[in-house]
């Protein structure tokens, strides 16, 4: 199963990529049960045959209620496996939520068909609709359990009347059918209740990997990505890049004259000032835009499907806001105001692995910096004649 991009050794497992996870899971749980439940009637009713001497049900509808299962379960295996072999539009969570619902209503209906073919009310099987309430209640929401357990009612009643008519009215069968009503209300409440406190014990351990995946791929003084997961999202950019002919563009910058800045002011000072910077930049990028602290006082913002004329006009609004910002201490610098400088590369016109992306920003910053800071420059291959290899 490929939902998204594999997890990372030593990486905790997205939350999402979890959740898809578990509900594959549930499918294939009940899949597996279904296999089961074919083979538990055929042999009740064998065993029913030789005990009681007589017959429950018809060869035909046992055959029926035998056959149905089989089949459909086949088709629901093969839907499945199409889903996990998918790579380019993974299934998405309600997708397979559906999917469980589904495979519970087809059971329900099995379900009602054996209780009919067997006796109705006098079916010793209508234990299974207590069971299938039961698996209803942990598998789905605790509302929509609740409209699983109100069709198998439904189905009892519409069984009942199919088979016994209007004698149903009669004291004893109306009793027999309100005393299965009070058990699948029973079953629902104790199970439901039980399903409920587990879900929330899974949103709360949800809710802890989520803070802790988060802290695992975040630079704790601005709350960007960390370097190492900006490698990461680097190279999942170009390989999405690739496989799909799509541009996006890397930018990177750092402040200028930076220690001139911590040597004034100290560097608990500087920390907060790379906090308010990395503040502007998440007010002047996209929310699909991809934001981390490289290192020191270096920033790299890579902007997917985004072409280097976008890249250079969203570069240029954050280095003039930053360039506006009145920072504490700023008066200290050259320029009397924190400055940046801006390099940026774009796929695939400046290169086409991650790592040469990466580089030709970075040559086209060291640029912006030799040839007077507070600028912005798109690589250009004419810049390697111009400079010597940085550092």
């Amino acid at each position: 199963m490929k939902p998204r991009e594999a997890d990372r050794p030593g990486e905790p497992p997205h939350p999402d990529i979890l959740a898809l996870r578990h509900m594959f899971a549930k499918n294939q749980w009940l899949i597996g049960i279904r296999w089961i439940y074919p083979a538990f009637i055929l042999a009740f009713f064998v065993f029913y045959r030789i005990m009681a001497r007589r017959s429950l049900i018809t060869a035909h509808d046992a055959l029926l209620v035998f056959l149905l299962p089989v089949i459909v379960n086949i088709l629901f295996r093969m839907d499945l496996g199409r889903k996990e072999k998918r790579t380019d539009r993974p299934p998405a969570y309600d997708e397979l939520q559906r999917l469980v619902a589904l495979q519970l209503d087809f059971d329900m209906v099995v379900l009602s068909l054996t209780v009919f073919f067997s006796g109705g009310l006098a079916s010793p099987l209508i234990a299974m609709l207590l069971v299938y309430i039961m698996i209803a209640t942990f598998l789905v929401d605790y509302h929509q359990a609740f409209r699983c357990t109100l069709a198998a009612m439904a189905l009892l009643l519409a069984v009942t009347l199919l088979r016994e008519g209007a004698s149903l009215f009669s004291g004893q069968q109306l009793m027999s059918l309100l005393a299965f009503y009070f058990m699948f209300i029973f079953t629902y409440l104790v199970s439901g209740y039980l399903s409920k406190n587990m879900r929330g014990n899974e949103a709360l351990l949800k809710d802890l990997l989520q803070q802790t995946r988060q802290l695992s791929v975040s630079d704790g003084l601005t709350g960007l990505y960390n370097q190492k997961h900006f490698f990461e999202l680097l190279a999942r950019e170009t390989r999405q890049s690739q496989r799909h002919d799509l541009n996006f563009s890397l930018i990177i910058f750092d402040v200028d004259y930076f220690k001139n800045f911590n040597d004034h002011h100290g560097h608990l000072r500087g920390s907060e000032t790379l906090k308010e910077i990395a503040a502007v930049m998440k007010t002047k990028f996209r929310s699909t835009d991809l934001l981390a602290k490289y290192g020191g006082d270096e920033f790299v913002v890579i902007l997917p499907q985004t072409d280097g004329v976008g890249a250079y006009l969203a570069a240029e609004r954050l280095r003039e806001s930053i360039e506006r910002e009145p920072f504490p201490g700023a008066e200290t610098q050259p320029q009397k105001r924190i400055t940046i400088s801006v390099g940026l590369a774009s796929y695939p016109e400046h290169g086409t692995s991650d790592q040469e992306i990466l580089n030709h920003a970075d040559k086209a910053l060291y640029f912006a910096k030799e040839t007077g800071r507070n600028r912005t420059v798109i690589y250009d291959e004419a810049i390697e004649k111009e400079t010597d290899e940085p550092g």
